[in-house]
């Protein structure tokens, strides 16, 4: 339900300040609050307890491999070590692109997802490799996860993940598209409109022992969804 106090509005750009907010009042002024507050929702989750696999079949020739973990939201801390993982996962010079695509010769891609929301998100690797070799992705891709469990990152995954996550969030904010949507989510989330000037800052902060807690936190070998999509097969 839109209403106007349940609004944000960003405007960036060369503007005149106080003609921009005359036009924005003469357009929006008669907006009149709902009545009704609309409802909320519950964005509680039942705590994953298992090992589950989904496996579907699609019109490709290549298989698909995704594990999945229970992840974190916007509001918390530990998202910042978690884009750093994912980062550190996901270059041409990564753990798992050298070791399961280059040295193994298993993927012909591979690498690492980090989403999160207002509710809990995931954290994911995945791949595409051949049909016959989703078994030993599978295992090579565990056997990161528990590296990065029982051993975090070297420091210097960790300072290449830093360098590029930071850089690359510079390069957006140069764009006045981006930065008003930025800054309108987190001021309408209740982080603030300024928050992203902060962000750089936190990822720097980021320690190699706050890794590995986060790693062991959230790469539960007990906890986790398995979830591959495999070539259809075709009738000789």
């Amino acid at each position: 339900m839109t209403r106007p106090d349940n609004c944000v509005i960003a405007i960036y750009g060369d503007i005149e300040t106080g003609s921009v907010r005359s036009a924005v009042e003469r357009a929006l002024g008669e907006w009149q609050p709902a009545k009704e507050l609309p409802r909320t929702l519950d964005l509680r989750l039942e705590p994953l307890a298992s090992v589950k696999r989904v496996t579907e079949t699609h019109e490709k020739k290549q298989a698909v491999l995704v594990i999945g973990f229970r992840g974190t939201t916007l509001f918390d801390s530990d998202r910042y070590a978690l884009e750093l993982l994912q980062e550190s996962c996901s270059d041409l010079g990564s753990r798992l692109f050298l070791r399961i695509r280059e040295k193994l010769g298993l993927a012909y891609f591979v690498g690492a997802q980090n989403c999160f929301g207002l509710a809990p998100g995931y954290f994911a690797f995945y791949a595409g490799t051949m049909a016959e070799k989703v078994d030993e992705v599978e295992k090579e891709m565990l056997n990161e996860a528990e590296l990065m469990r029982t051993e975090g990152l070297t420091a210097e995954e960790l300072n290449r993940a830093k360098a590029k996550i930071i850089g690359q969030k510079k390069i957006a904010r140069q764009d006045l598209g981006h930065l008003a949507m930025t800054t309108a989510l987190d001021e309408l989330y209740g982080l603030g409109y300024a928050y992203s000037d902060s962000e750089d800052a936190l990822f720097e902060a980021v320690t190699l022992d706050q890794i590995k807690a986060v790693a062991r936190k959230y790469l539960t070998p007990n906890a986790l969804v398995i979830s591959t999509l495999t070539p259809a097969k075709t009738s000789a």
